[in-house]
């Protein structure tokens, strides 16, 4: 009899511990990343087999995927599918489903709910800090050719093509002028060319000739001059008009006094601020620059476990992992692992409609273990009452 008195009180302690569970995952529901847990049982046995109560064996999460919500902040990130961001902290490794993150002021992507380092995967399939320090301009592009396209009329005297704008090494946006004025009653098919910066000055004179055909005789199609820059640097820059027999780009045939010729720059980028981010579906983070440029940055390094019960969690969301022979490291949308919603948040995996259901029966049984008690009390008090009345 009084063995029920301890059968019935760990019932008591084991449902009363399963309802801490079930109170802390409905307190969690809103938590982003977080892993709703469950309470398992275990029945206490003697050597004779005799029953002797229950206690919980374990708790163990459910690592199924969360609703995700779109937050529109650029940092915030999501995983469909499975797997994990890798976090480096305090020469721990740790991981997490809650992709709350931001840029620090040295550029390394933070996670906000432990502090923790975002780790990314280099080109040596190594673990790093994901860090955008490198990325916050975009390096300059000399310009290094202009194209001339468009008649210059042997009819005519002359003709000019005002600002065209070139890039220097530097990133510095300079303009210049082309003169070209006909030299036919010299050379036939000849055009003297001047080419002025922006201060009026003359910085390179040189000469092209037309076959009889109007297209560029191919010993003369090209010039090229030197562009500087702020620093005393030149920045080497070809115009070039074409090839002999092709009427693709520049001419020289009778038009009158009219010309039409044209330059187009085909390179040459200025020196570029960071005007936008995003993260992409395979984790790796493109940048957009001022200057039109686009540039793929670093990506995230995943993890995934074919034993995800063997993580331990250390806060919220945060878990870290003893045992990693069941790990797989790797970028998004390999090895089984799932891809990244940009501007997106993973929420708490808790149902709530579970929660209720497990918390209704976790009642019942502590009623019940009590009723035991009550009822072990009773025949105790009754045993009292009658040896009292011999």
């Amino acid at each position: 009899m009084f063995q029920s008195f301890y059968t019935g009180l760990s019932g008591l302690f084991s449902f009363s511990k399963n309802l801490d569970t079930v109170s802390n995952n409905i307190a969690n529901m809103s938590t982003p990343g977080y892993r709703g847990k469950d309470a398992f049982y275990k029945s206490l046995n003697s050597g004779d087999g005799a029953g002797h109560g229950t206690q919980l064996d374990e708790i163990a999460y459910r690592f199924t995927n969360g609703d995700i919500k779109q937050t529109g902040n650029v940092t915030d990130l999501a995983i469909t599918g499975e797997g994990f961001f890798v976090l480096l902290q305090d020469d721990n490794t740790l991981y997490t489903r809650a992709g709350q993150f931001s840029f620090d002021q040295s550029g390394n992507l933070i996670d906000k709910n432990s502090g923790g380092t975002v780790a990314a995967l280099d080109d040596n399939g190594q673990v790093v800090p994901f860090n955008i320090d490198a990325f916050q301009v975009s390096a300059p592009e000399a310009s290094t050719s202009i194209s001339l396209s468009g008649n210059l009329s042997s009819g005519g005297v002359s003709h000019e093509i005002s600002s065209v704008s070139v890039i220097n090494a530097l990133g510095e946006e300079k303009f210049v002028t082309l003169s070209f004025s006909n030299n036919s009653s010299v050379t036939t098919g000849s055009w003297l060319v001047d080419i002025t910066d922006q201060e009026g000055n003359v910085i390179k004179s040189g000469e092209i000739r037309f076959d009889n055909d109007g297209t560029p005789l191919n010993s003369a199609n090209s010039l090229t001059f030197d562009l500087a820059d702020s620093m005393g640097g030149k920045t080497p820059i070809t115009l070039n008009f074409g090839d002999n027999g092709s009427f693709a780009q520049s001419t020289s045939v009778d038009g009158g006094g009219t010309s039409t010729l044209q330059a187009s720059v085909e390179d040459g980028l200025k020196i570029g601020s960071l005007s936008a981010l995003e993260f992409q579906s395979d984790g790796s983070i493109e940048f957009t620059y001022s200057n039109g440029q686009k540039v793929t940055g670093p990506k995230l390094a995943m993890a995934k476990f074919a034993n995800e019960q063997a993580l331990e969690l250390v806060n919220g969301a945060v878990f870290k992992a003893d045992d990693t022979s069941s790990r797989v490291i790797n970028i998004a949308g390999q090895s089984g692992i799932g891809t990244i919603e940009g501007k997106s948040i993973e929420l708490s995996n808790v149902d709530l409609s579970q929660e209720f259901a497990d918390m209704l029966i976790i009642q019942r049984g502590y009623q019940a273990s009590s009723r035991v008690l009550n009822a072990a009390d009773q025949l105790l008090d009754k045993l009292y009452e009658n040896t009292r009345g011999g």
